[in-house]
């Protein structure tokens, strides 16, 4: 008998080291899973295999546990058989152990490592599909073991547990692929196993990874090992909650659904010697006495967070807290067994974003450190799933409230941006920094409560020693981002209260009472007022100028002492925006209805520009002067705007038509037709000229209105008078205008040169009409320049033929310069046949002017054939002189033109 507990203790302590060793193994291939992005061929099948062997050794294991607690006695043979398979298994497990150091260090040497995994990829690596297989071998014969315990001994005997590395693995995996292979692989061995058992098992919980979230998942076949005894809880934690739904620090978890099971941790002891004799584990009634004993205990952070709220956070009275951080409720962890070891932050991490509170205890309970770092923060995972115990358990145990994630964001921020107030109760309590912000891009808790206008976690944080006077990270203060649109007033009370400053301003120059009254806030800018802000301080301008589109505010602003004479202009931007209700209440208030606005425009003439009939009647009642002048007077504001239908009023109110001049030459060119008759009906003179001199007949004629024309002739318009131009000279643009003039014009040769203006106009009608009236076709323009030569200039090839037939003018009479020398310098290429027909004429190349004629002009162009024509056709004189003193022959050897000597020669008159 002796020999058998010897065989059984020896037995049960290499079943222990087994699991152990199973259970390392998978720590490592979750730590390499960690690492890379794509697991390699072959490692999930093994890795799940690993999972499933790791079970059936902690089920073993705890089978020979409870026989020995029990000092039942195992069958020799039985024991022997096990004692072979778990022999096999080591083998099994250093061959595992060493593919999954290699995987790990490829991996970690970087580049040089992933280089040599590629080149055993290339040349047909399959260590791991090997491995598969001798796992898979392993655990069916293992698994046999397990179904005699079962067998022996009966499933309501027995419970498992998971080790930490089988933990970390399984969260390594897809969850959803890890439960159905799992689903699938129970199923068959249920079958398998139903024939052997006689009886059918009754199936209990076991534990996985779901999305990196620990989640209870499909039943295991294998019993759970006991739980944790009674005296290895720490004596100083409260309560523990199973399923993590709590929404509030002031709930009670329900120990009724506390599973029996606890979960394994491996660890350097683990694999020690095994005395024989293991103490009696406490049933899953016992461990849930233990923790009913500490429930009154761990209450008081609740009662804490329930005093808060009870206080008026809603209110924007001055609160004092009434606890400090160190008198919070602490606890410290039994054991520091697990604080080193590798992934289990991951692990606590993980049992937090699963709402696991179970294990998140036995975790801070084994000394793992509840400041899990920068990339995964287990705080702010608890605040951001608005998990009350899981807050609870990490702050009891010491985590850091101002600990930051690799993003900057503090955990009171993450409740902040939540708006998850009894978690920023709890981190207020155990010294939370509400004014903390990480680096000049974020904000401060303080802030964001308040830019979210969250009135009661605003009073919370300012009453745990948030500043009410700080600034945003885009520069405004706290009081200027606070205010909107639908700020709660208590929120800036309460800010004001806690001594924001009402005068400050931010960074671009914008003060609170600007933002409140931008935001039509006329309440907040009361309550501004009443705490101290300035209504005359400019933040970025004079607050009237914002008031003027809100009129609540602009009330409150000007029975508050706003000077408008700081703001000039105030009654002109009122009517802009067409304010009827502002600019009663500024005419109230004494404001000046002609006040400029920028020194230029009125209010008065900016309702006429609107057209705001309303507004008008009312400043002309309220005082406006209708000859006040902005960028135009009033009376010519109507005119160019279209706004004939005010001038009655405008003059009935003393506006003046006649000052200053030039209203009708205005409703010209405004092309105002109807203002033009009304105002040459109230007698105003249609020959008046603006001060650039122009008259309304002149603008009419420029503009070609045939209309405004006839209505100014018939009302008395002088065509003699002067305006822009002579009115008939600008009328030869267009004959029918033309036709008007010269029908009230008494001498039309009295103005020199129009004829030419009709030429240069191309208005072959204009020279006929011209012409008819009298005007004499030699008339020179600014007595040089002739009608004819004017024509050749220009190629007016029609006009010029006109004048040298039907107009009698005279070829040989010189205008700018001779027509013969003016036709060889402009046409002798482009029209030739203007020199042909001067030549019919008569045109003498020979006539003298200005010390030229037409035979040196052809010297001068070097043309033969042209030099040839002129001498045939007239001859050629060779005593006349240039004004050189040279004569033609002279000229042409100057040039050595042989050819030019011998033409002027032969043709020698």
């Amino acid at each position: 008998m002796a020999s058998t507990h010897k065989a059984q203790a020896q037995c049960l302590s290499l079943s222990s080291e087994v699991a152990t060793a199973c259970d390392r193994i998978a720590e490592k291939m979750s730590e390499f899973a960690g690492l890379v992005k794509h697991f390699p061929h072959g490692f999930g099948p093994l890795a799940r295999d690993v999972l499933d062997t790791c079970q059936v050794l902690f089920y073993i294991e705890a089978g020979l546990g409870e026989a020995s607690r029990n000092d039942q006695s195992l069958p020799l043979d039985m024991i022997t058989v096990l004692e072979k398979k778990f022999r096999a298994a080591q083998i099994t497990f250093r061959a595992l152990d060493h593919v999954v150091v290699k995987l790990l260090e490829h991996e970690t040497k970087g580049a040089m490592g992933r280089m040599r995994r590629g080149f055993g990829k290339m040349f047909g690596d399959n260590s791991l599909e090997r491995m598969n297989a001798a796992v898979n071998k392993t655990r069916e014969d293992l698994k046999v073991g397990a179904l005699m315990f079962q067998f022996k001994l009966g499933a309501e005997k027995m419970e498992s547990e998971l080790g930490i590395g089988y933990i970390g693995l399984a969260s390594a995996l897809d969850g959803t692929e890890f439960r159905r292979q799992r689903a699938e692989s129970l199923a068959a061995s249920e079958e398998k196993s139903s024939a052997y058992r006689g009886t059918t098992r009754v199936p209990s919980q076991h534990r996985s990874i779901d999305d990196s979230h620990v989640a209870m998942i499909t039943q295991s076949p294998l019993p759970l090992l006991p739980p944790i005894p009674k005296a290895e809880l720490s004596p100083h934690y409260g309560h523990d909650s199973s399923h993590g739904d709590s929404n509030g620090f002031t709930s009670v978890s329900d120990y009724s659904h506390l599973s029996p099971g606890v979960k394994r941790y491996t660890s350097s002891s683990a694999a020690s010697s095994y005395d024989g004799h293991q103490s009696r584990r406490a049933t899953g009634q016992e461990k849930l006495s233990a923790f009913e004993e500490e429930i009154e205990n761990s209450t008081a952070l609740d009662e804490l967070v329930a005093d808060v709220k009870s206080r008026e956070l809603d209110s924007s009275k001055v609160l004092k807290p009434d606890s400090e951080a160190f008198g919070m409720p602490r606890r410290k962890p039994r054991t520091n067994a697990d604080a080193d070891r590798p992934n289990v932050r991951q692990v606590l991490v993980s049992a937090v974003r699963a709402r696991d509170h179970k294990l998140l205890l036995q975790l801070l309970d084994r000394g793992v450190s509840p400041d899990t770092g920068t990339e995964a923060h287990a705080l702010n995972e608890a605040i951001l799933s608005h998990d009350a115990e899981s807050i609870r358990m990490l702050l009891l145990y010491g985590v850091d409230p101002n600990a930051t994630d690799k993003h900057g964001v503090s955990p009171l921020v993450a409740a902040a941006e939540k708006s998850y107030l009894d978690a920023a109760i709890a981190l207020v309590k155990y010294g939370a920094d509400p004014n903390m912000s990480v680096g000049p891009e974020m904000d401060s808790p303080v802030s964001i409560a308040a830019v979210a206008n969250n009135v009661s976690f605003t009073h919370l944080l300012l009453m745990y020693g948030g500043k009410a006077k700080q600034s945003l990270s885009n520069g405004d203060t706290l009081l200027i981002g606070a205010i909107n649109k639908k700020t709660p007033k208590t929120l800036i009370d309460l800010l004001l209260n806690y001594g924001a400053d009402a005068n400050e301003k931010s960074k671009e120059g914008k003060s609170a009472l600007f933002q409140a009254i931008t935001s039509g806030r006329a309440d907040i800018v009361t309550s501004l007022i009443e705490h101290g802000a300035n209504p005359n301080n400019p933040g970025p301008k004079h607050m009237l100028w914002p008031a003027i589109h809100e009129p609540a505010c602009l009330q409150v602003l000007l029975a508050n002492k706003a000077d408008y004479k700081k703001a000039p202009g105030l009654m002109e931007l009122a009517t802009s925006i067409n304010s009827m209700e502002v600019i009663k209440i500024l005419l109230k208030a004494g404001v000046d209805p002609n006040a400029k606005k920028d020194g230029v425009y009125t209010p008065l003439c900016t309702s006429i520009r609107d057209n705001r009939k309303d507004i008008f009647d009312l400043l002309l009642r309220s005082g406006a002067d209708p000859n006040a002048p902005a960028s135009e007077y009033p009376c010519f504001k109507c005119v160019t705007h279209h706004r004939e239908h005010f001038l009655p009023a405008l003059v009935a109110a003393g506006g003046n038509l006649n000052s200053p001049k030039g209203i009708l030459e205005t409703a010209v060119t405004s092309k105002n037709g109807p203002a033009l008759k009304w105002l040459l009906d109230q007698g105003v003179d249609p020959n008046d000229k603006t001060p650039k001199g122009h008259t309304a007949l002149t603008s009419a004629i420029r503009d070609n209105h045939v209309g405004f024309v006839d209505t100014l002739l018939a009302r008395g318009a002088n065509p003699n008078i002067r305006g822009e131009d002579w009115p008939v000279c600008m009328a030869v643009h267009n004959p029918d205008l033309l036709t008007r003039v010269l029908a009230v014009l008494a001498e039309p040769r009295a103005f020199r040169g129009v004829l030419e203006r009709a030429v240069c106009a191309n208005q072959l009608e204009s020279v006929k009409l011209l012409l008819a009236a009298g005007v004499s076709v030699e008339d020179k323009n600014v007595g040089v320049f002739s009608p004819l030569t004017s024509s050749i200039r220009e190629l007016h090839k029609d006009i010029f033929v006109f004048l040298i037939n039907e107009g009698g003018a005279d070829v040989n009479a010189p205008g700018e310069h001779l027509p013969i020398v003016k036709a060889l310098r402009r046409c002798a290429t482009e029209a030739p046949e203007v020199i042909d027909m001067l030549l019919e004429k008569g045109a003498d190349p020979n006539k003298m002017y200005r010390g030229w004629n037409g035979i040196m002009q052809a010297l001068e162009n070097g043309d033969a054939d042209m030099l040839k024509k002129l001498a045939q056709k007239s001859g050629v004189d060779l005593d006349v002189r240039d004004e050189m003193g040279r004569t033609v022959t002279e000229i042409a050897i100057s040039r050595r033109w042989e050819e030019g000597v011998d033409i002027l020669l032969a043709h020698a008159k």
